[in-house]
């Protein structure tokens, strides 16, 4: 099995989708966030020299890609949070449409704000993935085990540094770990068909980690707009302040469903097949250099990955 064909379908999908993200379709704007963090992760399990200085380079531009987009994204969001509201008397529905309009302002302020700090060279560096050497499936199997039992280590570490503590920094950086732990994942699933149930097990924690902090990234927006109306409309800053609340209530409530999972549990019973004895696997090139079977390797003989 050749791996650039796993890697050529992650490059195209980007390509695909950057001109319509850059326009503003809502679901490009998702869809190339998505494929772009996919990307980025494996670029370090699917290229032969996964420290390049081109590959690095290439991961901080869809870095900033991603990060260009990301209140483009939050405000679509919120946005759609917002519209689901349901009012009951004809002064509910004028705040939800105040606050929806007030959400589409801001969406338009954060497109034009993107486009003017879009990463120039993008699609060249992405063009240009498609020369790179490819690693052996081996090596690509050994790389996405030990990224992926490296991901697991630190949700887990972070989850009983947690314990049951609602904090929303914490777990925006826990929902962060786990989705890298997908994405590594992703690609070990590509290459062994048994990986593909570990993904599905994962969804649960996503989906409601994403919950949580779609509504307190809501809330805080609330909070924002609130403080610009303070003085100039009263009324509307309290609504505003009223909907803060509640949208924290409802990330509260979604943060109470993931403890409800047990997700130490589902993360400690993903079958990842690394060597339980190696408690630190290099994250780009599987063994330590402790590991009792690096040791045995001559240095005249190292791999070239």
């Amino acid at each position: 099995m050749r791996t650039r064909s796993l890697l050529r379908p992650r490059v195209g999908a980007v390509l695909a989708l950057v001109d319509s993200a850059l326009r503003g379709h809502g679901e490009s704007v998702h869809d190339f966030r998505v494929a772009a963090r996919s990307l980025r992760a494996a670029l370090r399990t699917l290229t032969r020299r996964p420290h390049h200085s081109a590959v690095r380079k290439t991961r901080r531009v869809l870095r900033a890609a991603i990060r260009a987009l990301a209140d483009v994204r939050d405000r679509d969001v919120g946005r759609s949070l917002l519209a689901k509201r349901r009012v009951v008397d004809p002064h509910e529905a004028e705040i939800k449409r105040r606050m929806v309009g007030l959400s589409e302002s801001d969406r338009r302020t954060a497109l034009a704000r993107c486009s003017r700090c879009w990463p120039k060279r993008l699609d060249r560096l992405l063009i240009d993935l498609l020369d790179q050497t490819e690693p052996a499936v081996e090596a690509v199997i050994q790389r996405a085990r030990a990224e992926a039992w490296q991901h697991r280590r630190s949700a887990i570490d972070l989850i009983q540094a947690l314990g049951r503590r609602y904090q929303p920094g914490r777990l925006h950086e826990l929902r962060i770990r786990v989705r890298r732990l997908r994405y590594a994942i992703e690609v070990l699933a590509e290459v062994d068909s048994g990986a593909q149930a570990r993904v599905i097990q994962l969804k649960p924690l996503q989906s409601t980690l994403g919950d949580t902090h779609d509504r307190i990234v809501l809330s805080q927006w609330l909070r924002r707009q609130a403080a610009r109306f303070q003085k100039n409309d009263v009324a509307l800053a309290a609504a505003l302040r009223r909907e803060a609340f509640r949208f924290r209530a409802e990330s509260i409530r979604a943060h109470t469903a993931f403890l409800e999972l047990q997700p130490k549990g589902i993360l400690e019973r993903l079958a990842l097949h690394v060597d339980s004895s190696d408690e630190h696997p290099e994250s780009a090139g599987g063994l330590s250099p402790h590991h009792p079977r690096s040791a045995r390797k001559s240095p005249s003989r190292k791999r070239r990955l």
